[in-house]
């Protein structure tokens, strides 16, 4: 305990030691030394007074590039920005930021200096950050040090690789405050090494004379935290849900079996336990309908799963936020099976038992400790992977809780792969208020996010979207058991569950309490919100309907959803697949499948259908800025 500024202690040890760290957790409510805060561009970007430094030796295209970057920030009424030149400068000022633009930058020295005892250096011809080494060629580099003459603020280094990518960089780079180091690529551009700088010099930290004993480096023992707060979701409830649902005696949940008929029963217990109100028809949770179970065009019954907390604001009646997820799954293999898996049971563990749970769980929360003016109504979707069928039928037939009157759809689909990833929201730009909300999410929660802007056919959000309701759907990420008899229960992360969970808890709060509308940004509503749509996952990797041919094509490529440029990134590519023996790689941007041109998922799902398995044709891949062709022997899915 200390009583005063200072306070003198005396330590026993029974060897001598070679590093002492003073308060290295942070325990102690004290101001922090500059050391001790890693420099980050949020110093840069949050300082009154700044101070960009041109390069001299550069050719014309590429000033004008670093002239109108500096000419937009100077732009900004808020902030004194002086422009100069570095063979204007003898020394930079020491009463502002500073950003020194371009790889041959006559300052340069002072960048490098103070990445001395970092895991970085600039070379001649690329960059090392960290345990990446990127080329200048195509790649655009920030990196942010101390002041040499105030420590407290902050000099930053600015490369671009391409001209082109100056419109890009000028919007994106303020959303990257907190790092202290990034390369983007291409013209779009795409970020692809990112990082924060660990603490050096810090005063808090000594190392004592080698006494020849032990190893200094080696770090205090980890420890529990001095409190934990109490958890507001229980993984162990979402993994008995899982395990339920993907469990064999379900086989795969497939349409008009047994075994969905009890996974919606089951769902149902599940939200009378929660204490929801039913929302179905003649008072149960069950809406039901007639409808294609197969695609011989048997029919058969189809049943969501709907239950509602009712909202307390009375001039909000009737008013909604859905939150929803899909049940069913591919059961022996019907709408999408792979080539050689069909007969097996699909469990769907991921896909999406694990949605269904983190909703339940949503739910159990929500009802003990809410009381939202809106009502949210909770979905649980069938006949999702054979054209959205469940989520167009409620969209067009629900009148309790229309969709006229529905703020927006939080759609929770493939969840339960989080691992060390970020959570990607799908479809972001169905209202412009979805960056801003889940920004928050992540501020407030600590989970972080992937914001994806491109518009993707998706899930059951689109039945949403193409009604003029924003919609969105929560996704943590793709993988290579996806429509596999391999999506299995031992492979969910139950930590991931809770992050997902509290993550979209955050969303819901403030829509269920926010007066107006969201600024609907998606494309005009379709006169009817019935119609098939492109896509049942992400990519538009679609189910199949009646009638509809049942081979269908596959490259072997898993997609990068992240990716906001031209072309679809390729994110893995399955072992001995098509991709694979035509040489793609992990990183290549495909932009040219036959003789169609791709320029993002939609189109390249369309591109897909209409080839036939066995066909071969060139695909053109992006890397590294060079187009390569290849010849790839398509495969069927």
């Amino acid at each position: 305990m200390m009583y005063g500024k200072l306070e003198r202690f005396g330590l026993s040890y029974r060897d001598r030691p070679l590093h002492i760290d003073v308060d290295p957790a942070f325990d102690l409510f004290r101001r922090l030394h500059y050391n001790e805060i890693p420099p980050a561009f949020s110093g840069a970007y949050g300082a009154d007074k700044v101070t960009i430094v041109l390069p001299s030796k550069v050719e014309e295209q590429r000033m004008n590039a670093y002239s109108e970057l500096a000419g937009e920030w100077a732009g900004d009424p808020s902030i004194d920005v002086e422009i100069t030149r570095d063979d204007q400068l003898k020394e930079i000022p020491g009463d502002r930021a500073v950003w020194l633009f371009g790889k041959d930058n006559l300052l340069i020295q002072l960048v490098k200096k103070g990445l001395e005892g970092r895991d970085a250096e600039i070379f001649g011809d690329k960059v090392q950050l960290g345990e990446s080494e990127t080329s200048y060629e195509g790649n655009s580099f920030m990196v942010a040090v101390r002041h040499p003459d105030d420590p407290s603020a902050i000099l930053a280094w600015l490369t671009i690789g391409d001209p082109e990518a100056v419109t890009g960089l000028a919007r994106k780079l303020p959303h990257y405050g907190k790092y202290g180091y990034l390369v983007f690529e291409g013209t779009e551009p795409e970020n692809i090494v990112k990082g924060q700088w660990e603490t050096v010099r810090s005063p808090m930290s000594f190392s004592l004379p080698d006494a020849g004993r032990g190893d200094a480096a080696a770090g205090l023992p980890k420890r529990e935290p001095l409190a934990r707060l109490a958890p507001l979701f229980s993984s162990g409830r979402m993994m008995d849900d899982i395990r339920y649902l993907a469990d064999e005696g379900l086989e795969g949940r497939g349409l008009g079996t047994p075994g969905i008929q009890k996974a919606a029963e089951y769902i149902a217990d599940r939200f009378s336990e929660v204490g929801l109100t039913p929302a179905g028809d003649n008072g149960t949770y069950f809406q039901e309908w007639e409808d294609h179970i197969n695609g011989d065009g048997l029919r058969g019954r189809l049943v969501n799963v709907i239950g509602v907390l009712p909202g307390v604001d009375s001039g909000l009646d009737s008013a909604s936020v859905v939150v929803c997820a899909h049940y069913d799954h591919l059961g022996l293999g019907w709408p999408d099976v792979r080539k050689g898996n069909e007969g097996k049971i699909h469990p769907g563990a991921d896909d999406n038992a694990s949605g269904i749970a983190v909703m339940i769980e949503l739910a159990t929360h929500l009802a003990r400790t809410a009381s939202p003016a809106r009502s949210v109504v909770f979905a649980a979707f069938t006949a999702e992977e054979s054209g959205l069928r469940g989520s167009k039928y409620y969209v067009n037939e629900m009148s309790s809780y229309p969709v006229s009157k529905c703020i927006g759809a939080i759609n929770l689909d493939t969840v339960g792969r989080l691992g060390d990833g970020k959570v990607m929201v799908l479809n972001s730009s169905s209202a412009r208020e979805w960056r801003f909300m889940f920004i928050g999410s992540s501020y407030v929660t600590g989970v972080e996010s992937e914001i994806i802007i491109k518009d993707i056919d998706a899930s059951d959000q689109v039945s949403f979207i193409e009604a003029g309701v924003p919609a969105v759907q929560i996704f943590s990420g793709p993988h290579g058991d996806y429509h596999r008899p391999s999506d299995t229960i031992d492979k969910i992360d139950e930590e991931g569950l809770v992050k997902i969970a509290s993550f979209t808890r955050e969303a819901i709060l403030y829509l269920v309490e926010r007066e107006e509308p969201l600024s609907y940004s998606g494309p005009a509503p379709s006169a009817s919100a019935s119609g098939s749509p492109a896509g049942g996952h992400p990519g538009g990797r679609s189910g199949s309907r009646a009638g509809s041919p049942s081979r269908r094509v596959s490259t072997g490529c898993m997609p990068d959803f992240a990716f906001s440029g031209k072309g679809v990134k390729v994110s893995s590519v399955s072992d001995g697949s098509a991709a694979d023996a035509a040489g793609i790689i992990p990183g290549d941007v495909i932009i040219r499948l036959g003789s169609i041109d791709i320029h993002d998922l939609k189109g390249y799902s369309s591109a897909l259908k209409s080839f036939e398995p066995g066909d071969e044709v060139d695909i053109v891949v992006l890397r590294r800025g060079n187009e390569i062709k290849s010849r790839i022997l398509l495969q069927e899915r």
